[in-house]
């Protein structure tokens, strides 16, 4: 169990994960630095006199009893710095986290770790790589990573989850909320193999400068990123240059020329910031795994009812009419489940990206499983 004293140096005013995680090369434990004297105090932190003083009356003490109880009310998991079992790949960077909380039963030292980042307002194209890249990697075995937003986040984690493999959602705020609120669901189902993890505590506002200190939470836990399409500016691109900053492997979806919505991603390659993910292919080639350890799994048939009964009326309808034919055109499709023009194609694009079906050339749509 995660001491208050550990958790009192998360929140100390003036001290950040860098400055923590130096002050832990001097002192064992957090608890030494709390009961150290105010001459000592002052040798380390000199005139910083608000650090000094929230040490010595221990003013932060009231919250973190709250978030204590928080912890264990809520089943999480609450890693210190310092804890034998707190995740290797955090522990490489210069500011990690000193707590890190976590939901769910991911494994965060897992072997390989892709993170798959971008706007929150995807073109179609956009959604089908990154659906795509996803159902590409089944086959190694990988935990994806990613935000928990809108867009490419959120598709990245459906996926995922479509595709039995761990997805992580890397929050920038506590774990006492989901933000946005309607991906409660899919958090909730993200939990049972992955896992949502944040360095913030319970109350936390949702605040766009909370961010960034996320997005170096998933750089830092991926070994590989992908942006799939970004703007100029943007959370994607923080998240790529820090991974690049911690050595991972940084990919980037070209896209045409003056699309808005890939001019990150262009930048990044031109400016050889990242590699250009012109084919799937080249992930593995880049990453060198081994394909003796590919993994296929079978999806049983209780997890096939389970998912089919999430599907509204619309794409159940299309589901089983591919289902029992194993391949349909759109035409077929169209003039047998008698479905308006929208509502049909919304239900094949959610179909494909839940990993249901599978767009083939000539319009045909086949039977994932």
């Amino acid at each position: 169990m995660i001491s208050i004293y550990s958790l009192a140096l998360a929140k100390t005013y003036g001290i950040g994960p860098a400055v923590a995680k130096k002050l832990l090369e001097h002192y064992p434990t957090a608890e030494d630095l709390f009961n150290e004297t105010p001459n000592a105090l002052k040798i380390v932190f000199g005139t910083r006199e608000k650090t000094i003083n929230a040490i010595l009356n221990k003013t932060m003490f009231a919250d973190c009893e709250k978030e204590l109880n928080f912890i264990i009310n809520n089943n999480i998991k609450a890693y210190f710095f310092k804890d034998e079992n707190y995740p290797y790949r955090l522990k490489q960077i210069a500011d990690p986290p000193i707590c890190l909380f976590v939901r769910g039963n991911g494994d965060l030292d897992t072997q390989r770790t892709v993170a798959i980042v971008g706007t929150r307002t995807p073109s179609d194209y956009g959604k089908w790589v990154t659906a795509n890249v996803v159902h590409y990697l089944r086959q190694y075995n990988v935990t994806t990573i990613s935000g928990l937003a809108y867009g490419v986040d959120s598709i990245t984690h459906l996926r995922s989850i479509a595709e039995d493999l761990p997805t992580f959602g890397v929050l920038g705020h506590g774990l006492d909320k989901i933000y946005p609120s309607q991906n409660w669901d899919l958090a909730k189902a993200m939990c049972e193999k992955g896992a949502l993890i944040t360095d913030f505590f319970s109350g936390t506002e949702i605040s766009p400068h909370n961010f960034p200190r996320r997005n170096r939470i998933i750089a830092a836990l991926c070994d590989v990123c992908i942006v799939v399409e970004s703007k100029l500016k943007g959370g994607s691109l923080i998240t790529a240059r820090l991974a690049q900053d911690y050595n991972k492997e940084v990919f980037a979806v070209p896209g045409r020329l003056g699309d808005v919505n890939s001019a990150g991603c262009n930048k990044l390659i031109t400016q050889n910031q990242a590699i250009d993910l012109c084919s799937f292919e080249k992930i593995n080639e880049t990453m060198n795994w081994n394909n003796s350890n590919v993994l296929q799994k079978p999806i049983k048939q209780e997890q096939s009812q389970e998912r089919e009964s999430q599907l509204n009326p619309a794409e159940l309808k299309v589901y089983t009419y591919i289902k029992e034919n194993k391949k349909a055109s759109l035409d077929a499709i169209s003039t047998n489940c008698a479905l308006g023009f929208s509502i049909l194609n919304s239900a094949l694009m959610n179909l494909e990206l839940k990993g249901f079906i599978k767009n083939l050339p000539g319009k045909i749509y086949e039977i994932l499983f």
